[in-house]
């Protein structure tokens, strides 16, 4: 419903007026017995009324009942409902089609043209498949395969990253005497090449600055054998905790977890410097709305540049603590060039002593490393999220 909303709203008004008026359980209500009628097609359209009806009774709504079963007896009896014209007003027909906000579809067609854009918003009304990283410190990718299909479970490795395996047919992941023993982690196919885009070695000091719930920490640590120092900053005390029940599930100790909010200072991460810095920024969460279909009826345009002055400044703190010749990689789950080339492009003008070094290298046949070297999934063939990262190496200054 989350993610049909838009659609369902669309329809619900062609049978009622004064939507601004309803309240919010009239309108869940509705929308609730809308998806069933126009979206899924082994609920009869009698059950779905009358469902919502008595649904609206249990919830103490019998003042609404009638209205309930009005709109959506209307809508059962209408044949077609129509879009709004393409040719007229083509983004509220793409808004309204696939269910997306028209502020987004707005931004999205200059940049991306209409099929790409179209594209884009079926993609963020798929639902997501369930993609596990593989503890390489405790079994192999091959060797979890073999057991997890044999808990007949569909597996196929993943295209992109080495360490990725993706399901179907598994309901509750946590079950898994796998999972118990630490050998996975449940992290997007994306989310798995940052870590690689890091890069990092047994024995170096890593930063992460924006760690929680830690699956790039965790990921980080499994590259390092376990034999590093991953410090994971993060201002959510709750996630935090979560990190720290994740990292002892899979059985990692070179992890330091530090309750910090850089955006104010590095002070309390003290005077050593960095190998590796990884800034996975908070941001507007663009690229992952499959996977968090209500945040596009939340979030507004302002959120972009607000999440774009917040990624400059946790940048501008982290720089200094790396070594020269560290590696800094920035990266986010966004689709917007403004939190991510944009972001880029200003650090690197700001700090002359940094440049940026082409990933193409890591995954030279994948497609999703732009020709200035940074990984963009945008519109993948993977099924992965849209992520972006830059790697930026520190040539002359140090902390």
């Amino acid at each position: 419903m989350l993610r049909r909303r838009g659609s369902l709203d669309w329809a619900i008004g062609r049978f009622t007026t004064h939507r601004s008026r309803q309240s919010v359980k009239l309108k869940n209500l509705l929308r609730l017995g809308a998806y069933q009628i126009l979206f899924l097609d082994r609920v009869p359209a009698s059950a779905a009324v009358n469902e919502s009806v008595r649904l609206a009774k249990t919830l103490g709504e019998k003042a609404i009942a009638g209205f309930v079963n009005a709109v959506l007896r209307a809508m059962v009896r209408a044949e077609t409902i129509p879009l709004p014209d393409p040719a007229e007003d083509p983004i509220l027909h793409i808004s309204v089609k696939y269910s997306h906000p028209e502020w987004l579809v707005k931004r999205w067609i200059p940049r991306l043209g209409m099929e790409k854009t179209i594209a884009l918003c079926a993609a963020n009304n798929e639902i997501p498949p369930v993609t596990v990283r593989v503890n390489t410190l405790r079994t192999t990718r091959d060797a979890l395969s073999a057991e997890l299909k044999r808990a007949g479970i569909d597996v196929t490795p993943c295209a992109v990253s080495s360490a990725g395996l993706m399901l179907r047919g598994v309901a509750h992941l946590t079950d898994l005497p796998a999972y118990q023993r630490g050998e996975f982690y449940v992290q997007d196919e994306a989310a798995q090449l940052i870590g690689f885009a890091v890069a990092p070695k047994p024995g170096e000091r890593i930063l992460d600055a924006c760690a929680a719930p830690g699956g790039k920490s965790t990921h980080l640590a499994e590259l390092t054998g376990d034999r590093g120092e991953i410090v994971a900053a993060d201002a959510g005390a709750k996630r935090m905790e979560r990190m720290v029940e994740n990292a002892g599930r899979l059985g990692l100790t070179s992890i330091r977890p530090v309750a910090a909010d850089l955006t104010r200072g590095t002070a309390v991460l003290g005077d050593a410097p960095y190998d590796r810095i990884l800034v996975d920024a908070p941001c507007s969460g663009l690229g992952i709305l499959r996977r968090n279909p209500e945040a596009k009826w939340y979030k507004s345009e302002a959120v972009i540049g607000t999440m774009a002055a917040l990624q400059n400044k946790i940048l501008d703190q982290v720089a200094p603590r790396l070594k020269p010749g560290g590696v800094l990689v920035y990266s986010t789950c966004t689709t917007e060039p403004e939190e991510n080339e944009a972001v880029v492009g200003s650090f690197l003008t700001r700090h002359p002593d940094f440049r940026l070094e082409s990933l193409q290298s890591l995954w030279p046949e994948s497609g999703l490393i732009t020709s200035e070297g940074t990984l963009n999934t945008l519109l993948n063939p993977y099924q992965m999220d849209h992520f972006f990262a830059a790697r930026l190496i520190s040539e002359t200054k140090g902390a």
